[in-house]
C-alpha cells in the first residue's frame, strides 16, 4: 500500500492568492503515476542492472543458453546504435526464445519458437532522440533505393518508451507487446489509477479540531515478473 496525504488549513488557504493550492489532487496523482513507474523500472535496475532472481535460480537478464536450467539468453553489452544492426540482433533472440513446456532436465530450451518480434524499445531519457531517429518514421526521410536490410524496416513498428529511472545513459531494453506476450504484471486491488479523498466536512474531525483539510492519495499495487522471455536488456 503506498500513499499519503497532505494537510490544507483555513490559514493557507487564506494566504493562497495566486491559487497554488488547487493544484494540491493533480500533484498527488503525479506522484502515485510516477511511484508506478519507479516499481516497473526495478525489474530492469535490481541486483546492478541484472532484474530480480526468478524461480528458476536466474538473474531475470542473463547471457547463459536456455538450454541450462536458469539460462534466459536476454543480456548483452552492445550500444542500440544509429543503424537497426543491434536491434535486429535482439529483435532475432526474442524471436527464437522458446515458449517453456516443462521446466525440468531435458525440457529446458526444448520448446517452439516464440516467433514473437518486439514492440517497445526502452531508453534512458538520453538516447530519446536516437531511438525516435530509428524507429519513429518520417514522410522526409522516404529514400529512393531500399537497402538490402535494415533501412526503414523498423520505422513505425516498434513505440519507443522513456524510462526516467534509467541511470546509465546508454543501457537500453526490448519488450514484447504485453497483449501478446506478458511479461511484466503490475498488480492493483481498486485500479490502476490511484485514489484521491478530501476530508473536507466541517464534522470531520481534522477540521472539527483543528480546521484542517486532509487531501488523501491511495493506491495497492504490486509489481512481478511473470515471464524472461518477452524481455531483452542491453548493460552497455
Amino acid at each position: 500500500k503506498y500513499g499519503g496525504y497532505i494537510p490544507l488549513t483555513l490559514e493557507l488557504i487564506d494566504r493562497d492568492d495566486t491559487r497554488k493550492l488547487k493544484a494540491y489532487a493533480c500533484e498527488l496523482g503525479s506522484a502515485a503515476r510516477r511511484k508506478i513507474s519507479s516499481l516497473v523500472s526495478q525489474v530492469f535496475l535490481a541486483n546492478t542492472d541484472i532484474g530480480p532472481t526468478m524461480a528458476d535460480g536466474g538473474a531475470l537478464f542473463n547471457n547463459t543458453a536456455v538450454t541450462a536450467a536458469t539460462g534466459h539468453a536476454n543480456l548483452l553489452v552492445t550500444a542500440l546504435g544509429t543503424d537497426y544492426a543491434q536491434w535486429n540482433i535482439v529483435a532475432l533472440a526474442m524471436f527464437n526464445q522458446p515458449m517453456l513446456i516443462k521446466h525440468a532436465a531435458g525440457y529446458y530450451g526444448t520448446g517452439p519458437k516464440m516467433a514473437v518480434w518486439p514492440k517497445y524499445c526502452i531508453v534512458p531519457p538520453a538516447l530519446r532522440g536516437q531511438a525516435e531517429a530509428l524507429f519513429v518514421p518520417r514522410w522526409a526521410s522516404t529514400v529512393t533505393a531500399i537497402p538490402s536490410a535494415g533501412g526503414p524496416s523498423w520505422g513505425g513498428m516498434v513505440e519507443v518508451v522513456v524510462m526516467p529511472e534509467f541511470v546509465e545513459v546508454d543501457h537500453w531494453a526490448a519488450a514484447m507487446d504485453p497483449a501478446i506476450a506478458p511479461a511484466i504484471i503490475v498488480g492493483e486491488r481498486f485500479g490502476i489509477k490511484p485514489e484521491i479523498f478530501t476530508a473536507g466536512n466541517e464534522l470531520s474531525p481534522a477540521v472539527f479540531m483543528n480546521d484542517e483539510h486532509r487531501i488523501k492519495v491511495r493506491m495497492f499495487t504490486a509489481v512481478l515478473v511473470q515471464d524472461f522471455r518477452p524481455l531483452h536488456k542491453e548493460n552497455v
